[in-house]
């Protein structure tokens, strides 16, 4: 996940959720003359290589900042585990072992392999994490200002051969891609994987809702001070407005999924970082999609899946902006 993944999402909350780093904003004056001595504490974190933004409703600045702090280390240690752009990760352990063994890798791990294998299969491969390869082809793993072409149809080809998410095998706490050349991009799902462990972690500090907006992905619970819920706005990508009618969060999480969010040029050519697995090709559908569940993992994964045109289980509501 790079930095800015989703900043074509400005979520506007009552109260301003902005570019504050630090502060506790003043108790609304009803909450002070009922005696409630609450106050929402807000920062911002750079972690797992993007921006996480924070709002606590606390009995204190201290429990606040503490809550924070504690969902910081959440994102810090799953991206030493999950994280393609780290070489000692255990992703990039995994992807160096294909096709000769198996690795050791953590619960965690294990547990966002085996749901991202049942996403795919569910969504007859059009949620795929075996998708590196085409990724790093397409240009998304080069730095600024390196050349970028291209990949022919014959090297396309290739790259198919490498996509399948069936051609992960997990045993006990062990994993292996069966074929030479195979990667694991885990960006569509560690993010709300990485929330719902933050959101869990803040739950059982002392504080009274929490919401979380990293780089797009949001998360929370309980309630913010000036209202029973959390009021989110998606932007229209085409237009750069939010849309008229906001969504009201409260113990759920969403994710958006869009072509623009990072994209690739070529002399005149411009394509985003969402590819079809069936044909290892940039595709943009829909302008964006939007998915909201309990579950801020599902909500990522289903944003992405919906948005390459797989069907959305019930339980998971979605919205599209074409």
């Amino acid at each position: 996940m790079s930095l800015n993944r989703k900043d074509f999402l400005r979520y506007l909350i009552t109260g301003g959720l902005g570019a504050c780093f630090g502060g506790a904003s003043a108790i609304p004056k009803y909450f002070k003359e009922n005696g409630a001595g609450l106050v929402t504490v807000k920062r911002q974190s750079l972690v797992m290589g993007s921006v996480a933004s924070f709002e606590v409703v606390a009995d204190s600045e201290r429990a606040g900042y503490e809550a924070i702090r504690k969902a910081v280390d959440v994102f810090r240690s799953l991206d030493k585990k999950l994280s393609m752009y780290r070489d000692d990760s255990e992703m990039a352990v995994l992807g160096k072992s294909a096709g000769r063994t198996p690795v050791s890798i953590s619960e965690d791990a294990l547990e966002v392999l085996g749901f991202s294998k049942k996403i795919s299969e569910s969504t007859g491969g059009l949620f795929d994490v075996t998708i590196e390869p085409a990724m790093k082809s397409w240009g998304f793993r080069k730095e600024p200002g390196d050349l970028i072409k291209e990949p022919t149809h014959e090297e396309l080809r290739k790259l198919e051969q490498l996509i399948g998410s069936e051609k992960i095998s997990i045993t006990g706490n062990r994993a292996y891609l069966e074929q030479k050349g195979m990667a694991v991009d885990l960006g569509g799902v560690a993010g709300g994987y990485a929330l719902d462990k933050a959101i869990e972690e803040m739950k059982r500090s002392d504080i009274r809702a929490a919401y979380i907006n990293f780089s797009g992905d949001i998360h929370c619970f309980g309630q913010p001070l000036d209202g029973e819920s959390w009021k989110v706005q998606i932007l229209d990508p085409g237009t750069g407005q939010p849309l008229q009618e906001s969504i009201n969060l409260q113990e759920r999480a969403l994710s958006t999924s869009g072509a623009y969010e990072n994209r690739r040029e070529n002399e005149g050519a411009s394509w985003g970082h969402l590819l079809n697995p069936e044909t290892a090709r940039p595709v943009e559908p829909v302008a964006s999609a939007t998915a909201i569940h309990a579950s801020a993992m599902m909500a990522d994964a289903w944003s992405t899946a919906s948005y390459l045109g797989a069907e959305a289980p019930g339980e998971v509501e979605t919205i599209f902006i074409k």
